[in-house]
């Protein structure tokens, strides 16, 4: 194990008032895995999936969340848990779904694995990073082990756009220091062939996609910062200001400075 994992939050069995909704429009900037122990409504891409006991879903970071009971009287309860981590790298060494609903056969391994992650946790009396550590590893080998009713090459099919949705996620929430290469690079995949599947799976290509992520970015420094233009355009990775400008008034139609004005009045 290589990669440092912090554990933000987590809970076994962890029942929530009935009726219970959960919507985040921009995920978390973190990893979570969900449990369900009770029926759950999931919305994906906009539609909603009617789960029953024993559904998981791993969201990864930058990825809306929108999941709770079908219905206002309905009982809520999962296991949960909530962490950082070099997330490709991470999720590469499993053969599990991401942001997408699968079942498991093995609930209580899995309950009592997040009873143990929750526990130590809470027991700051000594050191457990890297006992917490390798419980999330275990965890993710449950996962993989009891994930019911996937073939093999479909699941393969799946991974490749679901690897691509995680990293469009991460770079979404936080665009600097990406650039195409890097992008194929976390993908394992040449630049020409990430590009092609890039393309086909969201209708933009990268290089685009990076540029919007950026200007977000930008947009949001410029609302809630002082920072002078020169300083988020060299943050966004521009040498040159001018550059970032010429940019920022393609995109928007306004200078990155009028845009500021028009966001304070």
């Amino acid at each position: 194990m290589n990669h440092k994992i912090q554990v933000l939050d987590v809970s076994h069995r962890k029942t929530e008032p009935r009726g219970f909704q959960m919507y985040r429009g921009k995920g978390l900037n973190a990893i979570l895995f969900l449990h369900f122990l009770t029926p759950v409504t999931v919305i994906i891409d906009s539609k909603p999936t009617e789960l029953a006991r024993n559904s998981c879903i791993v969201y990864t970071p930058g990825i809306c969340q929108y999941y709770g009971t079908s219905h206002e009287n309905a009982k809520f309860e999962n296991n949960f848990v909530t962490f950082k981590t070099s997330t490709a790298e991470f999720l590469a060494k499993f053969n599990i779904l991401l942001n997408a609903p699968f079942y498991i056969n093995n609930e209580e391994d899995i309950t009592q694995c997040i009873e143990w992650i929750t526990w130590a946790q809470a027991n700051r009396m000594q050191s457990w990073d890297e006992k917490i550590e390798k419980r999330v590893y275990d965890l993710f080998s449950l996962i993989e082990k009891g994930t019911l009713g996937t073939n093999p090459k479909h699941l393969r099919d799946i991974k490749t756009k679901q690897r691509f949705i995680a990293l469009r996620g991460e770079i979404k929430l936080d665009p600097r220091g990406w650039n195409v290469e890097k992008m194929a690079e976390s993908c394992y995949l040449t630049r020409s062939r990430f590009y092609v599947l890039y393309k086909s799976f969201f209708g933009t290509s990268p290089s685009d996609d990076l540029v919007a992520a950026t200007l977000e970015y930008a947009k949001t420094r410029l609302v809630n910062s002082e920072d002078s233009v020169a300083s988020i355009a060299l943050d966004c990775g521009y040498t040159r200001a001018e550059s970032f400008i010429r940019m920022f008034n393609e995109k928007e139609g306004v200078t990155p400075g009028a845009f500021r004005k028009s966001s304070e009045a």
